[in-house]
């Protein structure tokens, strides 16, 4: 379920995104096609800095603090670098359905993280690897 919530809390941070860009681009009287482009663009752009930016820096997006997890490699539990999680943000969405149903059948592992990264709580990771982030 923190996988979920992580989901949940990430996907409504860029909802508001794009809420605040139809607001503004609204009170501005921009046409219905720039819009589109502004909502998309504040909501995807919001995504963006949040699951590869922010997790290359800081090792888990907003909602994944929010849970108390951290995204790292599988081979080595190290960070993982801006092109493997740019891969996993563009992937993220067309697998958002798959990790929802998964979540909500009691299966013996988690869903299979692509990339090569995978998702684990943060307490293990201190407890195996004191110097993550180092």
């Amino acid at each position: 379920m923190r996988r979920f919530g992580a989901i949940l809390l990430d996907g409504l941070l860029a909802l508001i995104a794009g809420y605040v860009a139809l607001n503004s681009a609204d009170h501005a009287g921009l046409p219905a096609l720039q819009t589109f482009y502004a909502v998309a663009g504040a909501a995807f752009g919001l995504s963006f800095l949040n699951h590869v930016l922010l997790t290359r820096i800081a090792g888990a997006s907003l909602g994944k603090f929010a849970v108390r997890t951290r995204v790292i490699r599988e081979t080595d539990a190290s960070r993982p670098r801006l092109p493997r999680l740019f891969r996993r943000w563009l992937g993220g969405y067309l697998f958002l359905v798959v990790w929802i149903i998964a979540a909500c059948f009691d299966t013996e592992d988690d869903p299979e993280d692509f990339c090569g990264v995978r998702l684990v709580r943060y307490q293990d990771l201190q407890a195996l690897i004191p110097a993550y982030g180092r």
